[in-house]
């Protein structure tokens, strides 16, 4: 006898997600030390420079990674919208994907991501017979509450056991937290359909990935439909619709996968960063099932790149004004009535010389892989130019947000990866017409002291700051009020 646990989960808890959301429609348009402490000498190579190390956490040695920040080059726009009346529904569905961005020949959410997609290869076809679904439906059993039983035998400890769950917000900072979550999962959905949208089967092949991965890419939308689903039905009624959306020129589709990588990245380590924190730890419990899809996404995008699939041994979190910062530039307009956001935006940094095909170790020959023995893209050593802006930039949805700052004189670069803050020192620095500039060196190190993992590897964020304050993952939000700009997404492998 099958019991239906959706049903159990309904009979005891009646507020659980209290009246839903119908399906989204369809779319219309398409280390640690409290203080600097004193200088390391870290030589890549005979060949790269030393790397001068501020610490603000226990490290050893590193390695490094490549940014993300909105370009200033002509954008590519994208709208879309979702419905917000309620249904009867009270638990998280996805039955129903939205449709594709404003450009047109989106895909739909058959198998095939495109008809150019279909027409132009075909599978092959397979020997074994496809099986028919059927179409009767499989009974269940109706769960109802039941008396509790003597307690399992388990160890003393834990917290939420005898505790109803609501899976509502219990708190203002568990509601915009949720609320950013949602921003970040419209985004990536509208996001996924949009490069469907503007780049055929052909393009796709031109860059070695066939039908099956447009598929794939699909499939990732149809999961952020869910996603969004799940923070609606949580925050309903007072939710957030989708917005149209800004994108950098993409003039392939490369470029598509190399954004959508990072645009997952600050997605997942933002997410992250606020789980521990949240009030309403049944929530948490929720949002943490879905990020770890998001986590997947992010790596089958840097295997599409041809990257290293994961070249870490932790994902680094974020604050959500880190987050917020590094999401807000792509949101050009939302719906009037969509809830406002509190989270600060702070000025933008830009990596000047970003590691980017064609750069060091990663080229136009670079196939996408399942995995290449690569994994680093940069060294420690190599110099970064950096620049930011000054504070006062309207940016956000419908320019609604005004970037600040209450950190003093830029000293250090802020290095977040893995479980670590390493500081550099920032030299060089030179300002002019509300923009400066500074150099900086990557640091070496490693996670543990048995020097395998490099620190700084894979997708890591800069900072600017006046201080190096000694965080963890846990408490970094006490870093906050020493950003000066930032973050900026480096890739160093």
């Amino acid at each position: 006898m099958r019991v239906s646990l959706i049903g159990v989960f309904l009979a005891c808890t009646p507020l659980v997600l209290a009246a839903g959301l119908p399906p989204l429609e369809r779319r219309q348009e398409s280390t640690t030390t409290a203080t600097p402490t004193s200088t390391t000498t870290q030589s890549a190579s005979s060949q790269t420079p030393t790397t001068t190390t501020v610490t603000g956490s226990p490290t050893t040695t590193t390695e490094s990674a490549s940014s993300s920040s909105p370009s200033s080059s002509a954008s590519q726009s994208s709208t879309s919208s979702t419905s917000s009346t309620p249904t009867s529904s009270s638990t998280p569905t996805s039955s129903s994907a939205p449709s594709s961005s404003s450009v047109s020949s989106t895909p739909s959410s058959s198998s095939t991501p495109s008809s150019s997609a279909a027409s132009s290869t075909s599978a092959a076809p397979s020997s074994a017979p496809i099986p028919t679904p059927s179409t009767t439906p499989i009974p269940t059993v109706s769960a109802t509450p039941a008396p509790s039983p003597t307690p399992v035998k388990k160890p003393q400890g834990g917290q939420g056991f005898k505790y109803t769950p609501t899976y509502k917000p219990q708190s203002d900072f568990d509601f915009q937290s949720l609320n950013l979550a949602l921003h970040q999962e419209l985004i990536e959905l509208d996001l996924f359909r949009f490069g469907l949208a503007q780049f055929n089967a052909t393009d796709f092949q031109n860059s070695e990935l066939t039908p099956e991965d447009m598929s794939l890419i699909e499939f990732m939308a149809e999961q952020e439909v869910g996603h969004a689903q799940l923070i609606e039905n949580i925050l309903y009624p007072n939710i957030t619709k989708a917005c149209t959306y800004s994108y950098p020129t993409f003039p392939g589709v490369r470029d598509f996968i190399d954004f959508c990588q990072k645009l997952t990245r600050f997605g997942e380590s933002g997410t992250i960063g606020f789980l521990a924190h949240l009030n309403a730890q049944d929530t948490a419990a929720l949002i943490m099932n879905s990020i770890v899809t998001e986590s997947r996404q992010q790596m089958i995008f840097r295997q599409f790149e041809g990257l290293f699939p994961m070249p870490y041994y932790f994902v680094p979190s974020i604050t959500q004004s880190m987050h917020w910062t590094l999401l807000s530039p792509y949101i050009s307009t939302c719906p009037t009535g969509n809830p406002t956001v509190k989270w600060t935006n702070f000025p933008t940094l830009r990596v000047v010389n970003n590691p980017y095909y064609p750069d060091i170790g990663l080229d136009n020959t670079t196939s996408p892989a399942i995995t290449h023995n690569r994994t680093l893209v940069t060294y420690p050593g190599r110099e970064l130019s950096l620049s930011w802006d000054a504070p006062g930039a309207q940016v956000g949805f419908n320019g609604s947000f005004t970037t600040n700052s209450t950190a003093g004189t830029p000293q250090f670069v802020a290095w977040i990866s893995q479980l670590n803050t390493t500081y550099t020192a920032l030299t060089n620095v030179s300002a002019a017409n509300g923009v400066t500039n500074g150099t900086t060196v990557q640091p070496g190190g490693t996670v543990f002291d048995n020097g395998i993992a490099p620190l700084v590897n894979g997708t890591v964020y800069v900072l600017i700051t006046d201080a190096a304050v000694a965080v963890t993952p846990y408490n970094l939000s006490q870093i906050e009020s020493h950003i000066v700009a930032g973050p900026a997404l480096f890739t160093a492998g």
